[in-house]
């Protein structure tokens, strides 16, 4: 069985997942033929600037014909703040971004970190924390750092899980329809496990134990997202 899925590894990116795929740099991604044997293509969590410096314009087009032709954009933290129109970062804090994107998955904004301005450090891994998310198949945990929520219109998306612990609500994955195929947008980091965060690291000593609550719960739902949208051959 060859897993289809393609996972951007251009400078700036940050994945430790338990899913593996083929890795492509920026060349890649713009040169490659990827998008001929995909149907998965993962933007990773990491530094959203870097990956605009590096696709913008010719990238950017053709992850945006893959999805369009049937293909699936999975963006996680960095990736979902990617896939959208513009979005928030750190507004009216020292690390503030407010910028607009290419692809546009979601016409909306994503605002982060979801937790508030101030909770992010580039270099440390404060503001980590184990965010509870409901969704159709239950409540459970998953790892969050520095990402986002979506505001604005979704009457061509599904929401497909929620903040558990923040006002009103706000939407924490969704899934939009773009032609012919899908864009997932993350703000939390389903793809990380408890037992793949260092328990030494003082900046994970709680969200730990909470991950570990709802492990398989969290799994499971990562499992048959994964299943959903990677087709095998």
């Amino acid at each position: 069985m060859v897993q289809k899925i393609a996972i951007y590894r251009g400078e700036g990116t940050w994945y430790q997942g338990l899913i593996e795929g083929t890795s492509l740099s920026a060349l890649d991604l713009i040169e490659g033929d990827w998008d001929q044997k995909a149907s998965l293509f993962i933007m990773p969590g990491g530094r959203d600037r870097l990956y605009h410096a590096a696709l913008q314009g010719r990238g950017n087009q053709k992850i945006r014909a893959f999805v369009e032709s049937g293909g699936t954009y999975l963006g996680i933290c960095a990736g979902a703040y990617y896939g959208c129109k513009s979005f928030e970062f750190e507004k009216g804090y020292p690390l503030e971004i407010c910028e607009e994107r290419e692809l546009s998955f979601f016409s909306g904004l994503a605002i982060g970190p979801a937790y508030g301005p101030g909770t992010y450090v580039y270099g440390s891994r404060q503001g980590s924390r184990a965010a509870p998310l409901i969704t159709e198949e239950g409540t459970f945990h998953s790892y969050h750092y520095g990402g986002c929520f979506f505001a604005g219109d979704f009457s061509t998306c599904r929401i497909l899980a929620r903040y558990a612990d923040l006002p009103n609500k706000p939407p924490a994955i969704i899934e939009c329809s773009i032609g012919k195929g899908k864009a997932i947008l993350s703000g939390v980091h389903l793809e990380i496990t408890a037992e793949s965060l260092d328990p030494t690291e003082p900046h994970f000593a709680a969200c730990i134990p909470l991950l570990r609550t709802s492990e398989s719960q969290r799994l499971g739902f990562w499992e048959k997202f994964i299943g959903k949208y990677a087709k095998f051959a």
